[in-house]
Protein backbone atom coordinates (compact mmCIF):
# COMPACT_ATOMS: atom_id res chain seq x y z
CA UNK A 1 0.00 0.00 0.00
CA UNK A 2 1.16 3.71 -0.57
CA UNK A 3 0.64 6.05 2.10
CA UNK A 4 0.66 10.04 2.37
CA UNK A 5 3.52 11.16 3.44
CA UNK A 6 2.72 14.28 5.20
CA UNK A 7 -0.17 16.55 5.95
CA UNK A 8 0.63 18.97 2.73
CA UNK A 9 0.43 15.39 0.44
CA UNK A 10 -2.68 14.43 2.12
CA UNK A 11 -4.43 18.09 1.59
CA UNK A 12 -3.19 17.88 -2.15
CA UNK A 13 -4.72 14.65 -2.86
CA UNK A 14 -8.27 15.75 -1.40
CA UNK A 15 -7.79 19.28 -3.11
CA UNK A 16 -7.44 17.17 -6.37
CA UNK A 17 -10.47 15.14 -5.56
CA UNK A 18 -12.63 17.82 -4.35
CA UNK A 19 -15.31 15.94 -3.47
CA UNK A 20 -15.12 11.92 -2.17
CA UNK A 21 -14.17 9.62 0.70
CA UNK A 22 -10.92 7.95 1.99
CA UNK A 23 -10.88 4.17 4.17
CA UNK A 24 -8.29 4.59 6.63
CA UNK A 25 -8.59 1.34 8.04
CA UNK A 26 -10.38 -1.37 9.94
CA UNK A 27 -9.81 -2.79 13.50
CA UNK A 28 -11.19 -5.72 14.94
CA UNK A 29 -12.94 -4.85 18.29
CA UNK A 30 -11.41 -7.33 21.26
CA UNK A 31 -14.45 -6.60 23.75
CA UNK A 32 -16.63 -7.87 20.76
CA UNK A 33 -16.21 -11.00 18.63
CA UNK A 34 -17.22 -10.85 14.72
CA UNK A 35 -17.20 -6.51 14.72
CA UNK A 36 -14.85 -4.14 12.93
CA UNK A 37 -14.72 -0.28 13.68
CA UNK A 38 -13.65 1.47 10.33
CA UNK A 39 -12.13 4.77 10.09
CA UNK A 40 -12.70 6.99 7.22
CA UNK A 41 -12.69 10.66 6.05
CA UNK A 42 -15.28 12.02 3.91
CA UNK A 43 -14.42 15.58 2.85
CA UNK A 44 -15.94 17.81 0.08
CA UNK A 45 -13.52 20.95 -0.39
CA UNK A 46 -16.04 23.02 -1.61
CA UNK A 47 -18.13 23.06 1.56
CA UNK A 48 -15.04 22.94 3.60
CA UNK A 49 -16.60 19.85 5.08
CA UNK A 50 -13.95 17.37 6.39
CA UNK A 51 -15.74 14.58 8.86
CA UNK A 52 -14.99 11.59 10.58
CA UNK A 53 -16.67 8.55 9.74
CA UNK A 54 -16.72 5.92 12.11
CA UNK A 55 -18.80 2.77 11.34
CA UNK A 56 -19.05 -0.28 13.47
CA UNK A 57 -19.80 -3.50 11.83
CA UNK A 58 -20.36 -7.23 12.11
CA UNK A 59 -18.23 -8.40 9.74
CA UNK A 60 -18.71 -12.14 11.36
CA UNK A 61 -22.57 -11.92 10.42
CA UNK A 62 -22.18 -9.67 7.37
CA UNK A 63 -18.98 -9.87 5.49
CA UNK A 64 -19.38 -7.00 2.85
CA UNK A 65 -21.10 -4.46 5.47
CA UNK A 66 -24.34 -4.05 4.26
CA UNK A 67 -26.79 -4.64 7.05
CA UNK A 68 -25.10 -4.80 10.48
CA UNK A 69 -23.65 -1.60 10.80
CA UNK A 70 -23.87 1.54 12.77
CA UNK A 71 -22.02 4.36 12.78
CA UNK A 72 -21.39 8.30 13.46
CA UNK A 73 -20.10 10.75 11.51
CA UNK A 74 -18.46 14.12 12.72
CA UNK A 75 -17.32 17.46 11.30
CA UNK A 76 -14.00 19.46 11.60
CA UNK A 77 -13.18 22.77 10.34
CA UNK A 78 -10.12 21.78 8.83
CA UNK A 79 -8.27 18.45 7.73
CA UNK A 80 -5.46 19.49 10.23
CA UNK A 81 -7.64 19.29 13.45
CA UNK A 82 -9.41 15.87 12.06
CA UNK A 83 -5.55 13.86 11.28
CA UNK A 84 -4.81 15.70 14.94
CA UNK A 85 -8.02 13.70 16.25
CA UNK A 86 -6.98 10.85 14.08
CA UNK A 87 -3.39 10.84 16.21
CA UNK A 88 -4.70 11.49 19.63
CA UNK A 89 -7.47 9.19 19.64
CA UNK A 90 -6.59 6.17 17.38
CA UNK A 91 -3.07 6.63 17.25
CA UNK A 92 -2.84 6.74 13.45
CA UNK A 93 -0.60 9.01 11.81
CA UNK A 94 -0.83 10.81 8.25
CA UNK A 95 1.77 8.47 7.20
CA UNK A 96 -0.24 5.48 8.19
CA UNK A 97 -3.16 6.78 6.38
CA UNK A 98 -3.20 4.76 2.84
CA UNK A 99 -3.71 6.39 -0.63
CA UNK A 100 -6.04 3.63 -1.27
CA UNK A 101 -7.11 1.29 1.51
CA UNK A 102 -6.52 -2.53 0.34
CA UNK A 103 -8.29 -4.94 3.00
CA UNK A 104 -6.42 -8.06 3.90
CA UNK A 105 -9.69 -10.73 4.51
CA UNK A 106 -7.77 -13.10 6.93
CA UNK A 107 -7.20 -10.40 9.30
CA UNK A 108 -11.08 -10.12 9.99
CA UNK A 109 -14.03 -12.31 11.28
CA UNK A 110 -16.15 -13.58 8.36
CA UNK A 111 -19.65 -15.39 8.06
CA UNK A 112 -17.66 -18.29 6.41
CA UNK A 113 -14.34 -19.06 7.69
CA UNK A 114 -15.92 -19.03 11.20
CA UNK A 115 -18.94 -20.34 11.00
CA UNK A 116 -19.10 -21.87 13.84
CA UNK A 117 -18.82 -18.90 16.41
CA UNK A 118 -22.02 -17.37 14.73
CA UNK A 119 -23.86 -17.42 17.97
CA UNK A 120 -20.53 -15.69 20.07
CA UNK A 121 -21.19 -13.09 17.22
CA UNK A 122 -24.79 -12.77 17.27
CA UNK A 123 -24.39 -12.68 21.15
CA UNK A 124 -21.44 -9.96 20.99
CA UNK A 125 -23.42 -7.80 18.19
CA UNK A 126 -26.93 -7.26 20.70
CA UNK A 127 -24.41 -6.50 23.57
CA UNK A 128 -22.63 -3.75 21.37
CA UNK A 129 -25.89 -2.70 20.25
CA UNK A 130 -26.89 -1.82 23.32
CA UNK A 131 -23.73 -0.24 24.42
CA UNK A 132 -24.24 2.24 21.37
CA UNK A 133 -27.84 2.96 21.91
CA UNK A 134 -26.98 4.18 25.06
CA UNK A 135 -24.32 6.67 23.65
CA UNK A 136 -21.28 5.27 24.97
CA UNK A 137 -19.21 5.97 22.00
CA UNK A 138 -20.25 9.20 21.21
CA UNK A 139 -17.26 11.61 21.83
CA UNK A 140 -18.76 15.12 23.38
CA UNK A 141 -16.13 17.39 22.19
CA UNK A 142 -16.65 16.82 18.72
CA UNK A 143 -19.36 18.12 16.66
CA UNK A 144 -21.58 14.67 15.53
CA UNK A 145 -23.44 15.84 12.46
CA UNK A 146 -25.34 12.14 11.73
CA UNK A 147 -25.24 9.40 14.07
CA UNK A 148 -27.37 5.75 13.12
CA UNK A 149 -29.37 3.65 15.68
CA UNK A 150 -29.83 0.00 15.53
CA UNK A 151 -33.66 -0.63 16.42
Amino acid sequence: MTYFKDLEALEAHIESTQKGSLLITYRNLPDYAGMVLGIGIIFDVPAKKYQLDLEWISFGLDLYAENLLVGYLYQFDSLKNLAGYLQVTFQIAITEIPVKYKIDSELFPNPFKDAGREKEFEDCWQRFVGDFNTGMYVDHSLELVYTSKWT
